[in-house]
């Protein structure tokens, strides 16, 4: 610990002589968002017997974002960027209602943007927005606020390289019940951790502009967001990492001897620009996630079969566009692996 902690303080030192005697320049910036929703109905009628949720016809919420900036010089930077809601107009939880006062002030992002003294390469460290390479309409992996350290370099207009490290995931095992579980060890944020790398390649010419790119993870296999559920404030993290099962949370996993799993997965955009106005885009993803376990599944609505953690499949998505003057009308599509009816190879 006091190697780390040296280190550390090495680091600050350094980045402290980067930015030299200058006053450090502070930036806000931000929006305030208010909406007002009306509508009644669904073509598709699911109703939920026990719990027997309702929507208002008619509610009104709000949303502010700040972003501050701290810039020390050209190649030292921070930011900080707040986010307070969304608030419900008279929900009590989320502070809307009569007195106010919600506790809804939340840390976004905040990170530090700074260069390797005479080199160009960019680095950035901490909570940010973390994007895999996509076009044809964004990402089916990996789009969402994670820590993370990006390093990247441009070697000319033609060829950069991004590498990634991020964490998303640790120490969110609280090890309740864990004797009692099959999969469990007794210990508060044992082997619960998340870690994926990436490497993405730029490439740019002449009405073609190309990013492959490979991310590679492991989890160990007490990994989730917590003890009840996935849910965060931007969704389930099965939209933005498709095949992570953050241990299976709370299902009834077998037991398992591998303390690790491995992740995959790998893309290639490319946007085709050289027939101009036409506006050519695909995209082609694949994503694998080791099994750690099997389950119970409910097939049939009766019957219990165990099924397999596993997860594997792939996406191939295209986007045509032609502008015009008056806007740019387009044709986009999808196809995907899916799944077949056996619950017992994975998902």
């Amino acid at each position: 610990m006091k190697k780390i902690l040296t280190l550390m303080l090495a680091a600050g030192m350094l980045l402290g002589a980067a930015s030299g005697a200058k006053a450090i320049d502070f930036k806000a910036s931000g929006e305030w968002l208010v909406g007002f929703g009306l509508g009644d109905g669904s073509l598709i009628k699911d109703v939920d017997n026990k719990k027997r949720h309702h929507e208002d016809t008619f509610n009104a919420g709000q949303r502010v974002r700040l972003q501050l900036d701290a810039v020390a010089s050209e190649s030292l930077s921070g930011t900080v960027f707040f986010e307070i809601g969304d608030q419900m107009w008279g929900n009590a939880e989320s502070g809307g209602a009569l007195g106010a006062d919600g506790k809804e002030v939340k840390v976004k992002n905040a990170y530090i943007d700074w260069m390797v003294p005479n080199t160009d390469l960019k680095l950035r460290m901490g909570l940010q927005a973390v994007a895999m390479p996509n076009v044809a309409g964004g990402s089916a992996v990996m789009d969402g606020d994670a820590a993370a350290v990006v390093a990247s370099y441009q070697f000319n207009d033609n060829v950069g390289l991004t590498a990634l490290w991020m964490r998303p995931l640790n120490d969110n095992y609280t090890g309740t019940n864990a004797e009692d579980e099959p999969y469990g060890n007794g210990y508060n944020n044992y082997l619960d951790n998340m870690d994926l790398f990436a490497l993405m390649l730029p490439l740019k010419f002449d009405g073609v502009e190309l990013t492959p790119w490979a991310m590679y993870g492991m989890q160990g296999k007490n990994t989730r967001f917590n003890e009840g559920g996935v849910d965060t404030a931007d969704g389930a993290l099965g939209v933005t990492l498709p095949g992570y099962y953050p241990g299976m949370n709370g299902l009834a996993l077998g037991k398992t001897g591998k303390a690790y799993g491995s992740m995959f997965w790998a893309g290639l955009p490319v946007a085709i620009t050289a027939f101009d106005p036409l506006n050519i885009e695909f995209d082609i993803n694949y994503g694998y996630v080791e099994a750690m376990g099997r389950y119970d599944v409910l097939k049939r609505g009766t019957d219990l079969v165990r099924g397999n953690s596993k997860r594997e499949g792939w996406l191939v998505k295209a986007l045509v566009e032609y502008k015009m003057d008056w806007g740019t009308p387009g044709i986009f599509g999808w196809y995907a692996s899916g799944d077949d009816g056996n619950v017992k190879n994975g998902s």
